[in-house]
C-alpha cells in the first residue's frame, strides 16, 4: 500500500512540474503579433534599426518632435510590443516631444527571446545610446510599463542624461511577481505549489538566477525624480512590495495610484487623468518642448 502511494505521489509531482513546464512554455511563446516592419502608423515615423551589446537585433520607431534636444523613451510590457505605447507616443509627439518606441528581444519585429526584464536592460541601454549617439539627444524622460519598467530600473547605472522616470506596475522583485500573477490566475491554494516550479525554470531557459532579478534592489541608484504608477486593484503586486519600491527609491519619488485600474495599461484606462499626471510631471522634469532646447 506504501509503495502504491509512494508511485502516486512521485507520478502526480512528475505530472504538476510537466504541467509548469508547459504552462509556462506557452506563456513564453512569442505571440503572433504581426509584422511591424514596414508598418508606420502616422507621417514622420522612422524605422530603426539597431542592435543590443550582446549582439541581439532591435527595431524600433523614431518620431522626431518640435525639440529635437529632448526626447521621451517609451518601454513596453510583457508579450506586448511598441505599439501598447503608441497611444502615448501619439499623445507627446502631439504636444511637441521627440519619442523614441521599440520591440523588447523577443517581441514585435525585435530578434532574441524574453527574459521577463533580466537581460532587457540592454535593450535599454542600446536605446539610451541611440538616442545619445546617433540622435544627439540631450535630456530624456524615460516611461515605462511593467516588464520594461523592471528593464529600465535594472539598466540605472546607464540613466546619464535621464530627468525622470515614470514607472508603471513596476514589480520589486521577480520572484514576489511570479508568485502574485500565479496566485491572481491560479488561487492562492496552488500557489505555493506552482511557483517554485515556475521559478525553477527560469536558469535552465533564460540562464540567470530569479534573484538577480529585483528592481526594488537596483532603484536607489537613480539620481532623477521618480513617478511609480500602480492601479488600485491590481492583485499581482502587494502593498508591502509597492512600500518597499517607494521607500528605496530616491528623493523625490512620487506614488500615484488610478484606483479602478487592475494590472493594466494606466493609459487607456484613464487618459485624461494620465495626460494631466504624466504631462505635468514631464513639464517638472524634462521640461516644456515649447521652449527650445539652447545649444
Amino acid at each position: 500500500m506504501l509503495c502504491r502511494a509512494a508511485v502516486a505521489l512521485v507520478l502526480l509531482a512528475g505530472l504538476t512540474a510537466g504541467t509548469a513546464w508547459i504552462a509556462a512554455s506557452l506563456v513564453m511563446k512569442r505571440a503572433d503579433l504581426g509584422l511591424l516592419e514596414d508598418l508606420r502608423p502616422a507621417h514622420g515615423i522612422e524605422d530603426e534599426a539597431f542592435r543590443s551589446p550582446d549582439g541581439v537585433p532591435l527595431r524600433g520607431w523614431w518620431w522626431p518632435g518640435k525639440d529635437r534636444r529632448r526626447a521621451v523613451l517609451l518601454l513596453h510590457g510583457f508579450r506586448a510590443n511598441r505599439l501598447q505605447m503608441f497611444p502615448r507616443a501619439k499623445w507627446l509627439h502631439q504636444v511637441g516631444y521627440s519619442v523614441f518606441l521599440f520591440d523588447f528581444r523577443g517581441s514585435g519585429a525585435s530578434g532574441g527571446r524574453s527574459t521577463l526584464g533580466f537581460s532587457e536592460r540592454l535593450d535599454v541601454e542600446a536605446a539610451l545610446d541611440l538616442l545619445w549617439k546617433k540622435k544627439a539627444i540631450r535630456e530624456v524622460a524615460i516611461i515605462a510599463q511593467s516588464m520594461g519598467a523592471a528593464a529600465a530600473v535594472m539598466a540605472v547605472d546607464r540613466w546619464q542624461g535621464v530627468r525622470g522616470a515614470d514607472l508603471e506596475h513596476l514589480y520589486d522583485r521577480l520572484d514576489s511577481a511570479v508568485r502574485g500573477r500565479v496566485r491572481d490566475r491560479a488561487g492562492g491554494l496552488l500557489e505555493p505549489i506552482l511557483s517554485p516550479l515556475v521559478l525553477w525554470q527560469v536558469r535552465p531557459r533564460m540562464g540567470f538566477s530569479p534573484e538577480q532579478l529585483a528592481p526594488v534592489e537596483k532603484i536607489g541608484r537613480a539620481r532623477c525624480p521618480i513617478l511609480l504608477g500602480f492601479g488600485g486593484q491590481d492583485e499581482t503586486l502587494s502593498p508591502a512590495a509597492v512600500r518597499e519600491l517607494f521607500q528605496k527609491a530616491p528623493y523625490p519619488t512620487t506614488l500615484w495610484v488610478i484606483q479602478s485600474a487592475g494590472h493594466t495599461d494606466l493609459f487607456r484606462c484613464n487618459p485624461e487623468f494620465y495626460r494631466k499626471r504624466v504631462g505635468d510631471f514631464l513639464q517638472q522634469t524634462l521640461g516644456s518642448p515649447a521652449e527650445e532646447s539652447k545649444e
